[in-house]
């Protein structure tokens, strides 16, 4: 067995020098390939697809006109804006959209423009063919196709230049949006007319308006949050919170964060002295309500009539 592995050890030799030759060659292939096969310095020019609905030769245009913004009018949470009238680019620059019977069906751009045309279908006759910058384009009066793109084509049609759009990615018709119709119902209506403003305290109500609340106080109990409000540890009255502005409360002057702690002298300081004023003041021709707002006592003043 020794004498076998002393005739054959040479061949181990052999083995250990021919892997070394493989990584030898390697690393030489590796060395001369970023020597002379690197990257080069400068890539070729890559042009940038416009989108469809935004060509690359249509610059946004700015203004500093005030009266879009003006008339908008943000401070106001219940005015609609006016309709936009999209049927006119507000931009010149932008290509119309064709009023022809055409229909674009299929569209095949190319690395030149020579090399692009468009599937076009002339809905009257039913005729179907494909055109290329340059080709007239049907049904327009002799204009020629001028631009091909991936969704549309623009093309010339007396004295002008108009676009037609892929099957299926015309724009939407505009519609006009309708002021919202007001509604109210007999409840707001009464309070909107049955309450006037004399100044910051004074109030002038009608009785039928009274009335109304008297048959059917659930009506205007959605009109602000009413809550307990106590002072060192003992009932004060009833703070309000969350008033809307065209509900009882806020026609009443009353505004968030005020406390209800009397009404005609009859101290509001639970639930049962509440109900105890209710049913005292239901044929009270005039009304003094204490009020604390912003830590202040004021009182307001409602002349039933």
């Amino acid at each position: 067995m020794q004498n076998l592995i002393k005739r054959y050890f040479w061949v181990l030799g052999g083995v250990v020098v021919a892997v070394c030759a493989v990584f030898a060659a390697k690393a030489t292939s590796h060395i001369v390939e970023a020597k002379f096969l690197g990257d080069p310095d400068h890539g070729p020019k890559v042009v940038r697809v416009a989108d469809a609905s935004t060509p690359a030769t249509v610059k946004a245009v700015r203004s500093k006109d005030g009266t879009q913004l003006a008339s908008r009018n943000m401070f106001c949470s219940e005015c609609t804006p006016p309709p936009v009238d999209t049927s006119k680019p507000s931009d010149p620059s932008l290509v119309p959209t064709t009023t022809l019977p055409l229909l674009l069906l299929a569209t095949n751009i190319g690395i030149t423009p020579d090399q692009s045309w468009a599937t076009i279908v002339d809905t009257e006759n039913q005729h179907q063919g494909s055109y290329s910058v340059g080709e007239p384009m049907p049904g327009a009066n002799g204009g020629k196709i001028k631009l091909i793109r991936f969704k549309f084509v623009d093309f010339e049609n007396n004295g002008r230049t108009e676009r037609l759009g892929l099957v299926g990615t015309t724009p939407p018709t505009t519609v006009a949006v309708e002021a919202p119709v007001e509604n109210k119902d007999e409840m707001t209506a009464a309070i909107d007319s049955g309450i006037k403003k004399i100044n910051d305290t004074n109030y002038d109500v009608d009785k039928s308006l009274v009335d109304k609340i008297l048959a059917n106080p659930m009506a205007v109990s959605k009109g602000a949050r009413i809550v307990p409000a106590m002072k060192n540890g003992k009932p004060e009255g009833f703070k309000l919170y969350a008033i809307r502005q065209d509900s009882l409360y806020g026609k009443l002057g009353l505004v968030n964060g005020d406390t209800l702690n009397s009404i005609n002298g009859f101290e509001l300081t639970s639930a049962d002295k509440a109900l105890e004023a209710y049913t005292k003041l239901r044929e009270a021709t005039a009304l003094e309500v204490e009020i604390t707002r912003h830590g202040a006592s004021t009182t307001l003043k409602y002349n039933i009539k």
